[in-house]
């Protein structure tokens, strides 16, 4: 297997656009749960919009909590209407006809970052989510766990979840290497992510039923419960699960809105992420945290 670039790695620890590069452990506890918990007035309409984020910020997670919440799959039946799928475009301009607009590109690039980008696009995927109390309970006993009842008025819900169109520039070392998001092969020195923002509605279930049920499943630490139910806005935020183990995580200024850098300042590996235009762009690159906040604010 080839070696794994450090910016590679980084990536692999965060939270890219509307597909998350963690366990699904911890995504079912953050992004999942605030996507269950984001309707701001809890009224019971027909159709609910329970997720539309218009701003990031970052949650601490734990790696070694990872093995101890049920599989989030098996709280329900997944469905795929239109399943992501990655393609190769010749250009910025060629995957704008995917992607609705041209997608930013940097305006120039930093010493020992390859000139030459290889471009992918995703077309709009789409997915439900229906709840489902008895295969809940089964996959909880595999693990030698217990959940609490299921509400009936989540067991009878079922989440739409639409995310993309999405853009990917990778410049790589390896330029025949795949542009496949979990290849890798090609150890990319800079990788640029731009997703159209996840829509996701329910057509039952309210904000608190579906937040107090997810935060009180088995293994949800205590202090990560509480960061989610802190969150001011769930509704309009998106939240990047960033571990423990990574001490340099905070808010950032870039393109005159906040987004939070993940990384270290020697330049083995750093990660931008914000929103911006109703689209969540992220940047990660074998750079210094200085070269890496330049790249994004000159983007165009």
């Amino acid at each position: 297997m080839p070696e794994r670039s450090p910016g590679a790695a980084l990536a692999a620890r965060l939270a890219i656009g509307g597909g998350a590069l963690v366990r699904p452990a911890v995504a079912f506890a953050t992004v999942v749960v605030l996507a269950f918990a984001a309707t701001a007035t809890g009224v019971a309409d027909t159709i609910l919009t329970v997720f539309e984020p218009k701003q990031v910020a970052t949650i601490q997670v734990d790696p070694r909590m990872y093995g101890s919440i049920p599989d989030p799959s098996g709280y329900g039946t997944l469905t795929w209407v239109t399943q992501p799928a990655w393609r190769d475009v010749s250009s910025a301009s060629a995957a704008a006809s995917v992607f609705g607009s041209t997608p930013l590109v940097p305006s120039a690039l930093p010493a020992g970052i390859p000139s030459t980008a290889r471009f992918a696009v995703m077309p709009e995927a789409k997915a439900t989510f229906r709840f489902d109390e008895a295969k809940a309970r089964e996959s909880a006993a595999r693990v030698g766990a217990t959940i609490p009842p299921m509400p009936a008025t989540i067991a009878a819900t079922t989440l739409t979840m639409t995310g993309g169109p999405a853009v990917m520039q990778q410049y790589t070392t390896a330029p025949n290497a795949p542009a496949d998001s979990t290849a890798w092969s090609g150890n990319p020195a800079l990788l640029i992510v731009q997703t159209k923002a996840p829509v996701v509605t329910s057509n039952g279930a309210t904000v608190n039923e579906l937040r107090d049920y997810a935060l009180a499943q088995p293994g949800i630490p205590p202090a990560l419960a509480a960061q989610i139910r802190a969150i001011g806005d769930p509704v309009r935020t998106m939240l990047v699960p960033v571990g423990v183990d990574l001490n340099d995580a905070k808010p950032v200024t870039v393109r005159g809105t906040q987004g939070y850098f993940v990384g270290d300042s020697t330049g083995l590996g750093s990660g931008v992420m914000w929103l911006e235009r109703g689209y969540v762009i992220g940047v990660i690159g074998s750079l210094k945290e200085a070269d890496l906040i330049a790249l994004v604010n000159g983007l165009r």
